[in-house]
């Protein structure tokens, strides 16, 4: 009888022991984020991620995953921040590493295209005496 008793205690320990792990596991923004990010829900694994960041802003997992939800969004210049944020802060990760260097080589190839067609053209007249071309700037310091 009291072998049962004792394998009822570790059978109740264990089930306590796996229920706050499991608790625990749920409410960690980290794993959180991810769910939303593998449904597709970039926008709250996005803020989860920013979550798991603001309770521990040198995670450099959690400032890497929010930067792909970020980018997911279209939100590049802000991811590119948080990846170069996550890569000083683990240098030998390699998977920080190539989200880096993948979304850099992304912006340089779209950039561009993006700015060649939101660049307006010059005002002419605006400068009368010197054609389009701005006069020098003044000097910033008089000696």
């Amino acid at each position: 009888m009291k072998v049962a008793a004792h394998h009822i205690q570790s059978l109740f320990a264990g089930l306590l022991a796996l229920s706050f792990v499991a608790n625990a596991y749920a409410q960690d923004p980290n794993a959180e984020g991810r769910n939303f990010l593998a449904e597709g829900n970039n926008s709250a694994a996005s803020k989860k991620f920013a979550e798991a960041a603001k309770i521990n802003p040198f995670d450099a997992s959690a400032l890497n995953n929010q930067a792909v939800a970020l980018a997911a969004q279209g939100d590049n210049e802000k991811a590119l921040n948080l990846l170069e944020r996550a890569n000083r802060l683990a240098p030998n990760r390699a998977d920080i590493a190539a989200n880096l260097n993948e979304l850099r080589n992304w912006m340089n190839r779209n950039t561009p295209q993006v700015a060649a067609v939101q660049r307006k053209a010059p005002v002419p007249g605006a400068y009368p005496n010197q054609g389009d071309i701005p006069p020098e700037p003044p000097p910033l310091w008089k000696k």
